[in-house]
């Protein structure tokens, strides 16, 4: 098993909230473009009335709580939508500018990917692995049971994704669609899943060169 620092509550909120802003970024923009002002209108009326309030004076985790469910709902909610008047070309490109976003997000680490690849390839891949074994928190807690320069392996026991409303529909479409197909262009790591039942086992790798 190998030792990864826990990422606390106060970093979780910020970081789904994070994740928020991205989505409130790039799907209504996504909408308006494809589907006409009024569809988008829609879009963010349907975001304001599933939202939960998060509430001010609550605990780190209870904000957490709240702005996760909030994401996972207005994440599908923006997904479905493109697909209901587009079909598979809408699904198409919502995954396009989803991960268009998610790379602007993680512009540095590119660069620090590239720098450190420089000198070594396994140095940089085992940096990388690193910080996705860090950042891939926010979505659901798990145990890291391997991370080299050659190999990351989580073990998501249950997965927190699938215990929300939206979470089988945010599993089928952002975890094994768009997030592997981001990492692949972006970092040139292949994401695997093994998924059974609530659980998963989650193994990132390089591309062979």
């Amino acid at each position: 098993m190998a030792a990864v620092q826990e990422m606390p509550y106060s970093e979780k909120f910020a970081s789904i909230t994070d994740y928020m802003r991205i989505t409130e970024g790039f799907a209504p923009r996504l909408a308006r473009e494809e589907l006409g002002r009024e569809k988008a209108d829609e879009l963010l009326a349907q975001w304001k009335e599933d939202s939960e309030p998060i509430p001010e004076d609550a605990e780190d985790k209870e904000k957490y709580n709240v702005a996760y469910r909030n994401f996972m709902r207005n994440w599908v909610s923006a997904s479905d939508l493109m697909e209901k008047h587009q079909g598979e070309d809408g699904h198409k490109k919502f995954m396009k500018a989803a991960i268009a976003a998610y790379k602007q997000r993680y512009a540095g680490s590119t660069r620090v990917l590239k720098l450190v690849g420089g000198l070594s390839s396994k140095t940089a891949h085992k940096s990388l692995f690193n910080r996705l074994a860090y950042d891939l928190q926010v979505f659901s807690p798990f145990t890291v049971s391997e991370l080299n320069e050659n190999h990351l392996v989580l073990k998501v026991a249950p997965c927190k994704i699938l215990m929300t409303q939206s979470g089988r529909d945010f599993c089928r479409k952002a975890c094994r669609n768009i997030i592997p197909a981001w990492l692949a262009e972006q970092f040139s790591v292949k994401m695997m899943q093994d998924r059974k039942e609530d659980s998963c086992t989650v193994v990132l790798e390089p591309f062979k060169e």
